[in-house]
């Protein structure tokens, strides 16, 4: 194997949650507003070598790298290659569609259906979005919200942001593809919240998928 020609990153201490790790590749929970690359210090491959053990094995890349990008204001789940095997491996599933994720938002509104796929294209290339609602409030503060689930059939940038702002239910604090003013939010509501591919190595079935998030519960509190 080649080795990576980049120079190894200065090391940002900051504890990650890590939910799976072998000596291939690692499952983490990126907090929201921390980028997963990028020219900047503080990024989520800058704290790999502080969350992850070193692999043991010959094909072991220098420092673990992401294998998939998430947008700085995501939260969830992010995939890491801690070898080239594992990187190469993974790599080529994304690109051949292997990999399922599916998303949590939280969007203005009530969506036209409780499921449905949206199709509009994205930066000119197709893409599709299935969605499901999964509960409504009307909370006393922000009005109707809608709790969607979301599975990716394409991988584009933005995507998610894009369909859910074209049909009218723009994600809470989207910043950037929301249609009209809303009352101000922290922080954007969308979360990676599963991923399912086989391990590139031993090719075993690996399903992650996090629980209840607190914040979203807090949402939904039944309001007299």
């Amino acid at each position: 194997m080649l080795a990576d020609s980049r120079k190894v990153p200065k090391i940002l201490p900051l504890s990650i949650p890590v939910l799976y790790e072998d000596d291939h590749l690692a499952i983490l929970h990126k907090p929201a507003s921390l980028p997963v690359s990028g020219n900047q210090f503080r990024t989520v491959e800058n704290a790999l070598p502080f969350n992850l053990k070193k692999s043991p094995l010959t094909v072991a890349m220098p420092w673990p790298r992401p294998v998939h990008r998430l947008d700085a204001a995501t939260s969830g789940l992010l995939t890491v290659a801690k070898t080239y095997p594992a990187m190469v491996g993974l790599g080529q599933a994304w690109e051949a569609g292997a990999v399922k994720k599916k998303y949590i938002a939280i969007v203005w509104g009530n969506l036209p259906a409780t499921t449905g796929a949206l199709t509009s294209p994205v930066n000119g290339r197709s893409a599709k979005t299935i969605y499901q609602v999964l509960r409504t409030s009307n909370h006393p503060k922000l009005g109707n919200l809608s709790e969607v689930s979301l599975t990716l059939e394409t991988g584009r940038t933005h995507q998610l942001r894009i369909h859910l702002s074209a049909l009218g239910n723009d994600i809470l604090g989207d910043l950037i593809y929301r249609k009209m003013e809303r009352r101000k939010i922290r922080g954007m509501w969308l979360f990676s919240t599963e991923i399912k591919f086989l391990h590139p190595i031993t090719r075993e079935p690996l399903n992650f998928k996090l629980g209840k998030i607190n914040k979203i519960e807090k949402l939904f509190i039944p309001h007299s």
